[in-house]
């Protein structure tokens, strides 16, 4: 058996063409609130969060059987507890949890903007409430209609170097910040040694 990266799994959920964006949403939605209480460091210790009934999320991963695959890919295992099987996790890293996390809301954007151009021209509700949850869509090209395969992999990968940009443009502030401070503590020091006799 072969390891697939866990973002593979993710990639094939979003273009899976068997599934509709609807079907993909509400995958991705569950997936969130599975793995956000994993991502929290208090929750991620509690045996509760760790584990999940597949009677309670099968309806919602049957249209997309990469969701199983990516939770099996980030340390699920199904097991069989109480005579019902169960998936859970023994070994949570948050800081791992943290960058699913980043995946997930990644792959909502990528289906979100697919579901608003699929449904009516006037904005509704729900589409409100989409739009709210993972923010605006100003940054993403809406598609005029069905994006191919390749369309929404160059969007996906476009997202994650200005995501990784940004990054490392925090880093590069952060680092300055530490050699300034640095370079005046040792400036203090100075003045204080040449002060003492």
């Amino acid at each position: 058996m072969s390891f697939t990266a866990p973002g593979t799994h993710l990639q094939n959920l979003i273009l899976d063409e068997k599934a509709t964006n609807n079907e993909k949403l509400a995958c991705l939605k569950t997936l969130r609130i599975i793995l956000k209480n994993l991502a929290d460091p208090v929750k991620s210790s509690d045996p509760k969060y760790r584990s999940i009934k597949l009677s309670k999320i099968s309806a919602k991963f049957s249209p997309c059987p990469s969701a199983m695959e990516y939770l099996e890919a980030i340390g699920f295992q199904t097991i069989d507890k109480d005579g019902e099987e169960t998936l859970k996790i023994d070994n949570v890293i948050v800081s791992h949890m943290e960058a699913v996390m980043i995946e997930l809301q990644n792959a909502l954007e990528m289906v979100i903007p697919n579901c608003v151009v699929e449904s009516s021209s006037s904005t509704t509700g729900e589409e409100k409430k989409l739009e709210y949850e993972c923010g605006s869509f100003s940054n993403v090209a809406l598609p005029t209609g069905k994006m191919s395969e390749k369309q929404k992999a160059r969007i996906l990968m476009e997202k994650k170097e200005r995501e990784d940009r940004e990054e490392a443009k925090r880093a590069r502030k952060k680092t300055e910040a530490q050699i300034k401070q640095g370079e005046s503590l040792f400036t203090r020091c100075s003045v204080f040694l040449m002060v003492l006799p």
